[in-house]
């Protein structure tokens, strides 16, 4: 992948850039993201333009033959570690590694570039599962960091949601990440950095990308829209009971989901924020979302913004950790109506 075919992010793309042509990248580079941003694409093109021979006005040539392997994903050097779990479509009642589902994994990618966990995991045949990261995985990537570069260059290691490892698989990493082989580099995309292992995180040079204009992704997240609306609505209004209705269509969404409705519900709140503060035009709202956000912006108090983005957050860990769906957003529905 280019940096020219990324959407957003040009400062960042034109700072990495700048690392690669001034011999300044990181054995280890974290870029920090939400869901569904690229982080991923973005760490591949990071790749390409690191190989490409003919490499130009700060982009890669795109045409030679390491860009095309890069851009097919076949590249022999370039290595994905993603969170995975045993699934009928492994083949296999063993534990999996990323390996297992590459097939998958460049499928779902080449398609769509913009892809959240949701999609991966649905794509793997885990959305009632909590994929992970194992201590397998993490000897793998130790087999592969010892084998000499296929091409003659560098090795890299992509690893999406490092957040995910087991204790024992991000132990691993560590001394490889602390003694690194020569031409060897780490390239980890998170959307949780403080899950993280500290001794990993700081040995990373951190990288925060910002949000993609999401009219422009096709990644289905709008679909939350009407529920957080009609749920910020009814709190204004102080209408608990109608709320409290709402809980089973949340619930219904299921795990995975429910997880996105958190990141979505965030987000939207980050939107309202911002337009209550004059800073409409740098919150990336759709035409969708414009008319109800600007409601939203007048009728929500300043104090209420802090304690919901924290309710939203922790009903996504909550989540996450396999907690009750009905008890996590009747508690939810609740503190957003004591907090309003």
């Amino acid at each position: 992948m280019q940096f020219k075919e990324l959407i957003g992010n040009e400062v960042l793309k034109g700072k990495l850039a700048s690392m690669v042509d001034e011999g300044r990248v990181p054995h280890a580079l974290m870029l920090i993201e939400d869901d569904g941003w690229g982080g991923v694409a973005l760490a591949i093109a990071l790749a390409q333009y690191m190989s490409c021979p003919h490499k130009e006005g700060g982009d890669s040539c795109g045409v030679c033959p390491e860009c095309n392997k890069f851009q097919k994903l076949i590249h022999p050097d370039m290595h994905f570690v993603f969170p995975v779990n045993v699934t009928s479509k492994s083949g296999s009642e063993k534990k999996p590694v990323s390996d297992t589902f590459l097939p998958v994994w460049r499928e779902m990618l080449l398609k769509n570039p913009y892809f959240t966990e949701e999609i991966l995991n649905r794509e793997l045949g885990i959305e009632d599962k909590v994929g992970n990261i194992s201590v397998a995985e993490a000897k793998e990537i130790l087999s592969k960091t010892n084998m000499r570069s296929y091409e003659g260059g560098n090795k890299y290691i992509i690893i999406y949601l490092p957040e995910r490892m087991s204790q024992d698989a991000a132990n691993k990493l560590l001394k490889m990440v602390e003694e690194p082989f020569a031409g060897t580099y780490f390239l980890l995309v998170t959307h949780s950095p403080e899950k993280v292992i500290n001794t990993i995180r700081s040995r990373c040079l951190q990288v925060h990308m910002l949000p993609v204009e999401t009219s422009m992704i096709q990644d289905g997240v709008s679909v939350y829209f009407p529920i957080i609306s009609e749920l910020l609505s009814n709190c204004i209004s102080k209408n608990l009971s109608a709320m409290l209705d709402q809980n089973e269509e949340i619930v219904n969404l299921g795990r995975e989901r429910q997880k996105e409705f958190c990141r979505y519900s965030t987000s939207f709140l980050r939107k309202i924020w911002l337009t209550k503060h004059g800073l409409a035009h740098i919150a990336n709202i759709n035409q969708e979302e414009s008319q109800t956000i600007n409601t939203l912006a007048k009728a929500i108090p300043e104090p209420f913004f802090e304690k919901a983005f924290n309710h939203f957050e922790g009903a996504r860990g909550a989540v996450e950790s396999n907690a009750n769906a009905k008890m996590v957003f009747c508690n939810l529905t609740n503190l957003l109506f004591v907090s309003i």
